[in-house]
C-alpha cells in the first residue's frame, strides 16, 4: 500500500481531513515527492492547523508520535511510516525536500524543529516583526505622564500595586503595549483613561480608533466605552472615540478573499488602535492587522490570556503573555514602572534573563477583579478552575452564585431551570410593543435575551448544541412561551454563521425573530455597534442556527447575567481547563454548570490548551 493510499485510510477513519490528504497529493500531481515521510508530514503540517496549530513540533510528536495528533490509539497506517524516527531524521528528510525551506519560498517551511505550512510561517513572522519594531519605539517624558497619570489615577498613597495606573504608563512608553486581566479587572475603564492620557499628552488630535473581532465584542466595547469615558475629568475627555468597529470591517474585508484593502502598501490613517478581545485573534488575522497599523501608530491589544485560544490557527495573545503572571520585567522596565508607583515591584522582576521577554516588557496583567470580589462565587470558581484545581465540590458549597446540577441534560431539573430562564424573555415578547414603539421594545428584548444563556462544549451529542436547541424549543413549545408553525417564528434566537457583507452582518452576530407591528411582518432583528437595530427580512438569512444554546467558542465575547455550561458525560479532548473558564467568566451574576460525571470536570481542570507555535 503507497502513502496515499495508507493517507486516504486515514481520511476513512476520521484521523485526518480530506483536505489534509489532497494538499499532499496536490503537491505530488505538480513536483513529485519520492520520499513517503516528506507526504506524510505535508498531511500532518495541514492536520494540525486544522487543530488550531501555527506549526507542528516535530520534537513533540517524535516523542508522542500518536498522542500530539490527539489520536487515542495506534493507528497501524501511521506506525509502520513513523518506527524509529528521530528528529533528525525528519529534519534531513525534509532539508532535502523541494516542498520545503527554511526561508518561506516553499509550500513548506522549516524552522528548527518547527514545521509550517509557509503562510503560517509568514504571519509569525510578520507578527514578530512588527512587535519587536513597535516595542523599541519609546518617545516619552516621565514628568507630563506622571502630572497626568497623577490626575487621572487621584487615589491616596498606595498599600498595593495600580496595576492600571501602570498599563497606562506601560503603554504610553512604547507604540506596542498588551493589558491582560480576568474578568471584572477593569481593562476598559484602563484603556480609556489610556486614551486621555495619549490624547493629552499628543500636540495635536490624535486618530484612534477602536476594533474587537466580533460583532458582539464590538458592541459591548462601545457600549462599557461611553459609560468609561463620561467617568473621565472633562480635561481627558476631548476626543475619545466612542465608535468600535469589527476587525473585519476597520481592515476592509474583500469577499472571497483572504486579503484586506489595509495593509503594508494601504495603511490604516489611525494614531492609536486599540484592539479588545484579543485572544480571539488568530495568528492570520493578527499578522493583516499589525500590517495594516502604520509604523508610527500604537497598537494596543487588551484581552484575557486565559480564555479559549482563537478558532483558527494561532494562541498569539496567550503565546505573548507567556510569563505574565510573574511579571518578568527586566531592570530597566522595573526602573521605569516603579516611578509611578510606590509599592515595591522587585517581586516583579524576571527571574534570569530567559524570563525577560520583549513580550513581557510590553505587558501588563491587572489582577484585582472589580466584579467578582471575596463574595463571589464565579469569580472564585474561575480562579479555582484556572488554578487546575480538579475537586471543584468545595468552591460550589461555599458560594449561593454558584450552582452544580449533577444531572443527564434531559432531566426534569434542567428543563425546569431553562423553562424558567428563559421565561422573562418570550413573556416580554408575547407582550409586544407599545404602538409606534418597536424599536425600543426589541431592544429591550434583545437586552433580556442577554439575561440567561445555555453554552455547550461541542456541537453534537447529547450534551452537544445541536441537541439541546432541538430539547429546548421543545420545553419551551410545551410551556407555551412560543408557537412553531414554521422555520421562522415570533422568538427565534438566532446567530449568523457565516460573514453577510450585503447586510453587514457578520459570523457569531445574534439577532431575534419578531413580529414587526409597523410591517406586520416577522423580521429578524440585529443591534450594531452603534446600538442602532436592522430589521431584516428571514428570507435574506441564509446561514443561520438557532441559539437558545450556543457553543462556549461563540459565546466568547459576550456576557450573560445567568449563565449555564452543560457538558458531556465522557472525557473528550476538546474539554479543557481554558473552556471552563471561559464558559464561567460569561456569567456576571449566576453560574450553573450542569455535569452528571464529576470527574469529567476534574479531568477537564487538569487538560490544557497546548497550541504549537513559533512566537
Amino acid at each position: 500500500m503507497n502513502i496515499e493510499q495508507n493517507l486516504r485510510k486515514a481520511v476513512v477513519m476520521r484521523q485526518l481531513r480530506a483536505l489534509d490528504v489532497e494538499l499532499a497529493a496536490s503537491l505530488h500531481r505538480m513536483q513529485p515527492e519520492p520520499d513517503a515521510l516528506v507526504q506524510l508530514l505535508t498531511a500532518l503540517v495541514s492536520y494540525q492547523y486544522g487543530r488550531g496549530h501555527s506549526c507542528f513540533d516535530l520534537t513533540l510528536w517524535c516523542e508522542n508520535p500518536y498522542e500530539t495528533l490527539g489520536y487515542t490509539e495506534h493507528p497501524a497506517w501511521l506506525a509502520g511510516v513513523i518506527q524509529g524516527l528521530t528528529v533528525a531524521d525528519v529534519v534531513v528528510r525534509l532539508t532535502a525536500s523541494g516542498w520545503c525551506s527554511n526561508n518561506g519560498s516553499t509550500p513548506l517551511t522549516l524552522l528548527g524543529d518547527k514545521l509550517y505550512l509557509t503562510r503560517l510561517y509568514n504571519a509569525e513572522q510578520t507578527i514578530s516583526t512588527a512587535i519587536a519594531a513597535r516595542i523599541g519605539r519609546q518617545n516619552v517624558n516621565v514628568a507630563n505622564i506622571q502630572a497626568a497619570l497623577n490626575k487621572l489615577f487621584p487615589e491616596p498613597h498606595e498599600t498595593e500595586v495600580n496595576w492600571q495606573k501602570l498599563a497606562c504608563a506601560m503603554a504610553a512608553l512604547r507604540h506596542f503595549a498588551i493589558i491582560t486581566g480576568g474578568p471584572g479587572t477593569g481593562k476598559t475603564t484602563t484603556v480609556v483613561r489610556l486614551l486621555g492620557l495619549l490624547q493629552h499628552l499628543a500636540e495635536g488630535q490624535l486618530n484612534i480608533v477602536l476594533a474587537a473581532p466580533t460583532g458582539k465584542a464590538a458592541a459591548r466595547l462601545q457600549e462599557s466605552i461611553g459609560k468609561a469615558v463620561k467617568e473621565l475629568d472633562e480635561e481627558f475627555q476631548l476626543n475619545i472615540p466612542t465608535a468600535v468597529s469589527t476587525l473585519h470591517r476597520l481592515l476592509g474585508s474583500r469577499p472571497g478573499k483572504r486579503s484586506f484593502r489595509h495593509d503594508s502598501s494601504n495603511p490604516l490613517t489611525a494614531d492609536v488602535v486599540i484592539v479588545d478581545e484579543a485572544s480571539m485573534v488568530d495568528a492570520e488575522m493578527m499578522a493583516a492587522l499589525l500590517s495594516a497599523v502604520k509604523p508610527s501608530a500604537r497598537l494596543v491589544l487588551l484581552g484575557d490570556k486565559d480564555q479559549l485560544a482563537s478558532v483558527e490557527a494561532g494562541s498569539v495573545l496567550a503565546d505573548l503573555c507567556e510569563g505574565a503572571n510573574e511579571g518578568g520585567y527586566n531592570a530597566t522596565t522595573l526602573a521605569y514602572l516603579s516611578q509611578f508607583t510606590t509599592v515595591n515591584m522587585n517581586k516583579f522582576a524576571a527571574t534570569d534573563a530567559n524570563a525577560a521577554t520583549d513580550y513581557n516588557q510590553a505587558t501588563v496583567m491587572l489582577r484585582r477583579s472589580y466584579r467578582f470580589g471575596a463574595d463571589s462565587g464565579i469569580g472564585e470558581l474561575s480562579r479555582a478552575v484556572n488554578a487546575g484545581q480538579t475537586d471543584l465540590k468545595p468552591v460550589f458549597a461555599a458560594f449561593n452564585d454558584i450552582h452544580w446540577l449533577e444531572t443527564d441534560p434531559a432531566s426534569p431539573a434542567v428543563r425546569s431551570l431553562v423553562v424558567n430562564g428563559y421565561r422573562a424573555l418570550f413573556e416580554l415578547i408575547q407582550r409586544g410593543p407599545e404602538k409606534g414603539n418597536s424599536d425600543e421594545w426589541a431592544k429591550q428584548v434583545l437586552k433580556q435575551q442577554r439575561a440567561f444563556q445555555v453554552l455547550c462544549a461541542m456541537r453534537k451529542g447529547e450534551a452537544g448544541v445541536n441537541t439541546m436547541n432541538e430539547r429546548i424549543t421543545q420545553w419551551l413549545r410545551a410551556a407555551g412561551l412560543i408557537s412553531i408553525e414554521r422555520q421562522w417564528y415570533a422568538g427565534r434566537a438566532v446567530m449568523i454563521e457565516q460573514n453577510n457583507y450585503t447586510l453587514n452582518l457578520m459570523n457569531g452576530d445574534v439577532g431575534m425573530a419578531l413580529w414587526h407591528p409597523e410591517t406586520e411582518q416577522l423580521r429578524v432583528v440585529f443591534e450594531a455597534a452603534d446600538g442602532s437595530l436592522r430589521w431584516v427580512l428571514p428570507a435574506r438569512l441564509s446561514q443561520t442556527s438557532t441559539v437558545y444554546a450556543m457553543t462556549i467558542h461563540k459565546s466568547q465575547g459576550s456576557e450573560f447575567a445567568h449563565t449555564v455550561m452543560v457538558l458531556p458525560n465522557n472525557m473528550l479532548p476538546l474539554l479543557t481547563r481554558e473552556l471552563l473558564y471561559t464558559a464561567i467568566t460569561r456569567a456576571s451574576e449566576q453560574f450553573t454548570m450542569v455535569a452528571e460525571q464529576a470527574s469529567v470536570v476534574a479531568q477537564a481542570c487538569e487538560q490544557r490548551v497546548q497550541r504549537s507555535s513559533g512566537l
